[in-house]
């Protein structure tokens, strides 16, 4: 009986120790964050990380719409080992910030983007909440104008924005 419960004990430590060693080479790696919810806070300034070129900011019906564009091409070259993503993906990530009238980023609101290419060709998609900002993966790879149509649905009120963007 002794001898049983010895080994059962010593299979318990080994267990224990394999799994802490295991979680420790997890982390070493930059891999805590697996499994929990990542949130992005566009209403912040983040020049320099990774949340793209404002391209404009606009104001309509007391709704300030900050507009940054994303070049994932290139910044999926910039990351190491990340290299072969980059034919993998969308060419950019467009987000939209929607500010009410006290500066306050509105979270409850549904935005959808209406893109045309240099050559005409219209794509409609619809933006994905990101703390408070709005993003969706879009392609703006050709060079040129594009013709940016976008629709807000905040509360009850309804903005519409268009503006065009050059791609070099």
């Amino acid at each position: 009986m002794k001898r049983h419960a010895l080994i059962l004990s010593l299979l318990a430590l080994l267990t224990l120790g394999l799994f802490s060693l295991a979680s420790a080479e997890h982390k070493e790696h930059g891999s805590s964050n697996h499994g929990k919810e990542m949130s992005m806070d566009h209403g912040k300034e983040m020049k320099g990380h990774g949340m793209g070129e404002v391209i404009r900011t606009h104001t309509v019906d007391d709704l300030t719409l900050t507009y940054r564009l994303i070049d994932m091409h290139q910044r999926m070259k910039d990351m190491d080992g990340m290299e072969s993503m980059s034919g993998k993906m969308a060419s950019h990530h467009l987000m939209l910030d929607v500010k009410g009238k006290n500066g306050a980023m509105v979270h409850d609101a549904k935005v959808g983007f209406v893109i045309t290419d240099p050559d005409g060709k219209e794509v409609k998609t619809m933006a994905m909440a990101m703390g408070g900002g709005h993003g969706a993966d879009v392609e703006m790879k050709q060079k040129g104008t594009y013709t940016l149509k976008v629709k807000v649905k905040a509360g009850d009120k309804v903005v519409k924005d268009s503006f065009t963007h050059m791609t070099k």
